[in-house]
């Protein structure tokens, strides 16, 4: 159904500010145009619509029966459009939240909780980025990032949010043939698996064990930690990986500490970065307290997690 061309859109503005002051001064003061103007649109109305809007009563403008009508539906339809002005300019300002997350973790602690936040949030239009590749925030339209490791930079905001507790790794299988063997003899007859990014190597752990193996095989080598605790549950090898990464499979069953005696390497690992100027956004701000929440979270179930690990002594 098309409007009918005789009813201007400004002369029905202009008729319901009249109508809902009562009078020209007012309307003429909310909307900055002379009483002169008003009277021009008023009378354009009328002669549109072939009907007198308002009569005048003791120096007053008053609806007529036909003005009461036109009126209703003027404030109805006004409303429906300032409700709908009002819903696309906050949609226009309000810019998508863009948070860029490394892909291991991404893949494997964030997608597992994102949906709490965006069923919490549903105003925050989030998208997420899963890359190993460092933000240059002065050039990149990135809101945050949750990066594995960190460069040192004074003019970035820089929270820490887990720390990677590693250890070696395995399904059921390999752990029930291995179990309680010497673990240097072990470690020279099995497959050791190491993923190419992570922060801690084999090497490492050895040596802050105080193992020592002429030399090391490492059987398998993956871009991704995702990768390397899945070929371990398969049992394919031995994976020197984070808890933090393996808390599902650890709790389902499916991976296990193979030296649960045996000190792991702590390394700080994840971090929540951005400009300062960032945490004033209202979405990033929302983002950041609900990361920190579920952060919290995690590290109370890991605390329990690792009790029960260690037998020696729990992670405090």
């Amino acid at each position: 159904m098309q409007l009918s061309s005789r009813l201007p859109l400004k002369a029905i503005v202009y008729f319901d500010a009249v109508s809902r002051h009562g009078g020209l001064t007012r309307a003429t003061e909310e909307l900055s145009v002379s009483t002169s103007a008003i009277s021009q649109q008023i009378k354009v109305l009328e002669n549109a619509l072939g009907v007198a809007l308002f009569r005048r009563v003791k120096r007053k403008l008053v609806l007529t029966e036909d003005g009461e009508r036109l009126f209703k539906a003027t404030s109805e339809a006004l409303a429906i459009i300032q409700s709908s002005e009002r819903q696309i300019s906050r949609r226009t300002r309000q810019k998508p939240l863009m948070v860029r997350v490394a892909p291991t973790f991404g893949a494997l602690w964030l997608t597992k909780r994102l949906p709490a936040f965006i069923r919490a949030n549903p105003e925050i239009d989030i998208r997420v980025d899963a890359t190993s590749e460092l933000t240059d925030f002065d050039k990149e339209r990135v809101d945050i990032e949750i990066r594995y490791g960190r460069e040192v930079n004074d003019q970035l905001s820089s929270e820490l949010l887990a720390e990677d507790i590693v250890m070696p790794l395995c399904n059921q299988e390999v752990y029930q043939n291995f179990a309680y063997r010497d673990p240097v003899e072990i470690l020279q007859s099995i497959t050791l698996i190491q993923s190419m990014k992570s922060g801690v190597s084999w090497e490492r752990w050895l040596a802050e064990n105080g193992l020592h193996i002429e030399e090391i095989r490492h059987g398998m080598q993956f871009d991704r930690s995702a990768m390397s605790l899945y070929m371990a549950q398969e049992g394919l090898g031995i994976a020197l990986e984070s808890t933090t990464l393996a808390h599902d499979a650890i709790l389902d069953g499916s991976l296990r500490p193979l030296f649960p005696h045996l000190k792991p390497v702590r390394n700080p690992s994840y971090w929540m970065i951005c400009p300062s100027r960032h945490l004033s956004r209202r979405p990033v701000h929302e983002f950041r307290s609900w990361l920190l929440e579920e952060v919290a979270k995690d590290k109370s179930q890991l605390s329990e997690l690792h009790n029960k690990i260690f037998r020696v002594q729990p992670l405090k």
